[in-house]
């Protein structure tokens, strides 16, 4: 793929194009890829799962009161309630000396769609146009191995 395009070949670029050419830097708003590639990340620890259930259903916890829940230290919690709040998963209102914490509905539904618009963007068309058929290990290509040996 080239590295830059003419104003002619920029017009027919999809957005999934633009945001993969796309170069990013210091002080600029981070794309919409990268944002939800920080969303994954995020979530991709069972302790900040674990962490959005608490809130769901107690929001405006403090840090405290999700260490009771949950077997680690309060260092460690901070740290995971850190990674949820700078992905914009959660939202701190600093009360006194104590942060309470509660889910950002707006992270959730950034989430939410720009995970369906990814996943849609990647969905595997067979030759029919169907999305919907289920990839087999038949259906995979063959692995190469040289003659007489076991795959």
């Amino acid at each position: 793929m080239p590295t830059s395009f003419s104003q002619k070949e920029t017009a027919v670029l999809t957005s999934a194009d633009r945001r993969m050419c796309s170069a990013t830097t210091e002080g600029l708003v981070p794309s919409e890829d990268e944002r939800l590639a920080t969303v994954y990340r995020a979530l991709a620890h069972p302790a900040r799962l674990a962490i959005l259930r608490r809130l769901r259903s107690e929001p405006g916890a403090c840090c405290g009161d999700i260490v009771k829940c949950l077997p680690l230290a309060q260092s460690t919690v901070s740290q995971h309630l850190q990674a949820l709040k700078d992905a914009g998963l959660l939202m701190c209102q600093v009360k006194g000396r104590c942060c309470h914490y509660r889910v950002n509905e707006a992270g959730l539904q950034f989430a939410r769609a720009a995970s369906a618009d990814f996943l849609d963007e990647i969905r595997i068309v067979d030759a029919t146009g169907s999305s919907d058929k289920a990839i087999t290990a038949v259906e995979q290509p063959p692995v190469c191995c040289p003659e007489g040996a076991d795959p």
